[in-house]
């Protein structure tokens, strides 16, 4: 079992679906979808720490605030389908909306239910971390993991995690980072960046 392990993977791009640890191959990414029907359905993001659990997340149809918790006003709508928002210390979030979940990006502790439902748990440990730079040039990337899968330090706004897909972009010389559970898979680029890989680093 590998332990304190940091691979390199760089230079002119990375392979189609490269693997760079375990065996991930295959792996789908998760779809969440609520009833399409006229009744508003409800979403509940529950913090299970002191830490912050961040999301966001995008419906086909449209989302406002309501549910058994009461959002706040740090909880921001981007347009009409779209909401960023935080809980911490046990605290949690609830909206309404209408169609299906088409995006749902989460970092930090926390739980996400539809309807009462438990959808995803973002508590368990990530004991991996991946950094990708860029070698001089912007460059896309795309990666997927058999395990969880969120956002570092590094990963910004412009960045997406649906499900357990990663896709993103690196300016010039500049750095994405995300921690990650099970096996880790890039798929096919073209533009020249460096991987990083931490392997149980707790």
């Amino acid at each position: 079992m590998p332990d304190d392990t940091t691979t390199d993977a760089s230079d002119r791009g990375i392979a189609r679906r490269t693997m760079l640890s375990g065996a991930a191959a295959g792996v789908a990414g998760a779809a969440f979808a609520g009833s399409a029907s006229a009744t508003p359905n409800v979403v509940t993001f529950r913090s299970t720490s002191e830490e912050v659990f961040r999301y966001r997340i995008r419906v086909s149809g449209e989302i406002r605030r309501g549910g058994p918790y009461e959002s706040d006003s740090g909880d921001e709508f981007l347009d009409a389908r779209t909401v960023e928002g935080a809980a911490s210390e046990g605290r949690a979030d609830s909206f309404r909306f209408s169609g299906e979940i088409r995006e749902l990006d989460l970092t930090g502790p926390g739980k996400v239910f539809v309807n009462g439902d438990l959808i995803r748990d973002n508590t368990g440990r990530l004991p991996n971390r991946v950094e990708i730079r860029s070698t001089g040039r912007d460059a896309d990337y795309e990666f997927r993991v058999s395990g969880r899968v969120q956002k570092g330090d590094h990963a910004d706004r412009g960045d997406t995690v649906d499900g357990n897909v990663v896709r993103g972009a690196v300016a010039g010389g500049g750095r994405d980072d995300y921690r990650y559970s099970g096996a880790i898979a890039f798929d096919a680029t073209d533009d020249p960046v460096t991987v990083t890989l931490e392997l149980n680093r707790g």
